[in-house]
């Protein structure tokens, strides 16, 4: 197995966050304030003209602000991409700001989606096909309705790769016992490519920015406190935004777009 990994450049300066984040799928930048409002001034300064939306940050942290949270701090989490709740109006970009890194352990993980599915078009064909061709259900409970293959085009003409968090065969599939067998592989595909992944720290005051449809992350189990800032950004390059209000987690991301009463906040 090739390792799709992805560790991000450095730099202080926002305009070149934008280009390698558009080269490499993530890039870091230094030198950035502690507070909300900080991490989402980054965000402005990062994609500038091109930001349809930079909603309220989120406080990601152990325990959560009454997150429905699958994966505490003793474990890692699942390779992932984020804002699944929304469907297929997910945000195309997000940042993590690092105000606490913690006493040990929390390192990231980034890997590359784009890569690692054009891989499989040699080493598992069976499952590219599946995955780029086959639409599986994606909608988590109560949240928005998204029916799509894991690897699927938005309207704008962007490839995007998912790992949901929730996932079924779609309603009325022809083999839903065979497509719980690729999801499987698929889940297996990532996780290898997660354990197998180089690893980077973020320190208090870098900003990871990250291209949420090319590339998924997770993070290592961390022992002491850490916090950050999650900003999930809507560009141009995305199809536009989900209807309500927005938030950087799935708050209100409810069919209705009412507030949640358990959001799915992953402790990043």
């Amino acid at each position: 197995m090739i390792s799709c990994s992805i560790v991000p450049r450095r730099t202080a300066d926002p305009a070149d966050v934008a280009s390698l984040v558009a080269r490499d799928g993530a890039a870091i930048l230094t030198g950035c304030g502690p507070t909300g409002i900080d991490a989402q001034a980054a965000a402005h300064a990062i994609f500038g003209a091109s930001i349809v939306a930079v909603p309220e940050p989120a406080r990601v942290f152990e325990g959560g602000e009454g997150d429905r949270k699958p994966f505490g701090s003793d474990v890692p989490l699942p390779l992932h991409t984020d804002g699944f709740a929304y469907g297929a109006l997910a945000c195309d970009h997000f940042l993590l700001s690092c105000v606490i890194d913690g006493d040990m352990g929390g390192e990231s993980v980034l890997v590359d989606g784009h890569r690692m599915v054009d891989e499989l078009a040699d080493s598992d064909p069976e499952l590219h096909r599946f995955v780029t061709e086959v639409a599986v259900d994606q909608t988590e409970p109560d949240m928005h309705p998204f029916i799509a293959p894991l690897v699927h085009h938005r309207a704008s003409g962007r490839r995007v790769v998912r790992r949901p968090g929730f996932i079924l065969p779609a309603p009325g599939s022809t083999d839903p016992e065979r497509d719980r067998e690729m999801m499987r592989r698929w889940s297996e595909l990532t996780e290898a490519q997660r354990v197998g992944a180089t690893r980077f720290r973020l320190a208090p005051g870098e900003v990871a920015c990250v291209d949420n449809d090319r590339v998924l992350h997770s993070r290592d189990p961390f022992t002491g406190e850490r916090l950050m800032w999650r900003v999930w950004i809507w560009t141009t390059s995305s199809d536009g935004t989900p209807p309500g209000t927005l938030h950087s987690d799935s708050r209100y991301a409810t069919v209705d777009g009412g507030t949640a009463s358990d959001t799915s906040n992953w402790n990043h």
